[in-house]
């Protein structure tokens, strides 16, 4: 498989069983601006809008506390990520609520502030290095460096697409256990079915421990 191929396929995968972080609640004019007192207000009006359960997304429920407005804002976050600067707590703090979602990754330690930002200090895994990480760095040691998610970045989880090119089994019934955390970058313009590039995703942990026949 194409190496863009599988890393489109690792978006589809996050963007079905949403385990990424929530919407933004306040906008920053740039990075490293210190939020306002109405921005700080807004957020919380959000937060009280929000729902309590925080796997709305996943079941639907009738009569639940869910809008279309709120499931059309969350489709679009989950495509051309944040709609604004948001703060990495934040993000962080939703993120991990909805992995939660998921009962493959639930089991997982929840990603925390240092070890996104320890990944990004210590760079890319080995054979990683080179022209996408040098178009990456700038950002990501600004997301380090000011604790702020920018608007079009996310964060995603997967516990391993199918895969479809292995000599354990050809026919690519089989998928990986374990969990895959990365951040997404420059999706404000993304389109259903295009690719990703390599210099826009960043991986901050991947961990996996066996293989499952697929039945």
């Amino acid at each position: 498989m194409r190496t863009s191929n599988r890393f489109y396929l690792f978006l589809l995968v996050a963007s079905a069983i949403g385990l990424t972080t929530g919407l933004a609640w306040a906008s920053r004019a740039s990075l490293g601006r210190a939020y306002s007192p109405d921005s700080r207000n807004m957020r919380k009006q959000e937060q009280k809008k929000s729902p309590k359960d925080p796997c709305w997304f996943m079941t639907l429920k009738e009569g639940g506390e869910w809008t279309s407005e709120m499931y059309s804002k969350r489709q679009e976050r989950e495509m051309r990520g944040y709609p604004a600067d948001l703060p990495l707590a934040e993000a962080i703090r939703v993120f991990n609520e909805e992995k939660q979602c998921n009962p493959t990754l639930a089991p997982y330690p929840p990603l925390t502030e240092d070890e996104l930002i320890a990944s990004i200090v210590a760079g890319p895994a080995y054979g990683a290095w080179g022209k996408p990480w040098i178009t990456q760095k700038d950002t990501l040691f600004k997301i380090a460096k000011d604790k702020v998610m920018p608007k079009g970045s996310l964060i995603v989880a997967t516990g391993g697409p199918n895969v479809q090119e292995s000599p354990l089994r050809p026919n690519g019934d089989i998928k990986s256990r374990g969990i895959s955390i990365a951040i997404f970058l420059g999706l404000e313009n993304h389109e259903y079915g295009q690719d990703l590039k390599r210099e826009q995703i960043f991986e901050i942990r991947r961990t996996y421990f066996s293989v499952d026949t697929i039945k």
